[in-house]
């Protein structure tokens, strides 16, 4: 049972604060968060627990300036801070040992000079002393919890009160931009039910950065390595689990992307082409209202011509 917290905050959807310097100068920065400001339950008491933050539309990288948190425990609780890629593994500062108070706290990172891609997770590290704070909001779709870094899968009940402040879109050198021609075959197979397959054809561009980043007009994100002739990509599943919701045709509750392969070549004419392959399991409420099952798989081939 969570404990409720007595304390009410004012909620900041995305606050945009301009500094002014004394040489006359000017820096604009951006809030990010997706509580409702109301510091209403303790969370879980698994070890690591953490928010997923997506930068504006079209923005790929930024500086990421301050983190704040809300905790409830003890004065001086040691935990951890970790600011990890999209796939809340890899690491993209080393971790911050930190001793939180019981009210916010606010971690000035501006002076580490740390760029965070689209998508990126702030997790707390616990080590049984106190518990970060959730709100009221029971619409939660990016506060996460787990035992460990790759574990963390596993949605809590209410948002939980971690905020990032971010900087200006940095600039990124474009290696390499493709309009490539797909045709994708996705495949819905729910048990008693005849297996739907809906295939289409478009083109999509592809933007691939200078520094491993990866980008499509259709708001994927994600990075990008070549070796030779061979192309390999990688996404985030929470963006592709977003994708298959808003398409599926029922109300969904909870997706999980299993799998993900998105592999290729470049010939020396120009030629692009590859395959991508997505599976995930989706649960929804059918027509009766009652909990279901489908698993979704979604099958791409791309190509282009010199």
């Amino acid at each position: 049972m969570k404990n409720k917290v007595a304390t009410l905050i004012i909620a900041i959807a995305s606050v945009i604060v301009v500094t002014a310097f004394a040489d006359g100068t000017e820096t604009t920065s951006e809030w990010l968060s997706y509580d409702d400001g109301t510091a209403a339950y303790t969370s879980s008491s698994s070890n690591f627990q953490g928010v997923r933050f997506s930068l504006p539309d079209d923005v790929v990288k930024t500086q990421l300036l301050s983190v704040s948190f809300y905790y409830s425990g003890p004065e001086s609780c040691p935990l951890t801070v970790h600011i990890t890629s999209f796939d809340h593994t890899t690491e993209l500062i080393t971790p911050i040992d930190y001793k939180a108070g019981n009210t916010w706290n606010n971690l000035d990172l501006s002076g580490y000079n740390l760029l965070v891609p689209h998508n990126f997770y702030v997790i707390l590290e616990l080590y049984n002393c106190g518990s970060p704070v959730m709100d009221d909001n029971e619409n939660s779709a990016r506060s996460f919890k787990g035992r460990f870094l790759q574990s963390l899968n596993t949605l809590l009940s209410h948002n939980l009160l971690i905020r990032s402040e971010i900087g200006p879109s940095i600039s990124i050198p474009v290696t390499k931009e493709w309009d490539v021609n797909i045709t994708e075959r996705v495949k819905t197979k729910i048990k008693g039910h005849k297996t739907e397959i809906d295939v289409s054809d478009y083109t999509e561009k592809w933007t691939l950065f200078g520094d491993g980043s990866f980008q499509t007009d259709n708001k994927l994100y994600g990075t990008w390595r070549q070796k030779g002739s061979k192309l390999a990509f990688f996404l985030d599943p929470e963006d592709i689990g977003e994708l298959i919701a808003d398409n599926f045709p029922a109300d969904v509750t909870s997706v999980l992307v299993t799998k993900i392969k998105f592999t290729g070549t470049e010939k020396k004419n120009g030629t692009i082409k590859g395959k991508y392959m997505a599976y995930a399991i989706v649960h929804f409420h059918d027509d009766n209202g009652d909990n279901n099952t489908a698993t979704v798989i979604i099958e791409k081939k791309f190509y282009r011509a010199p």
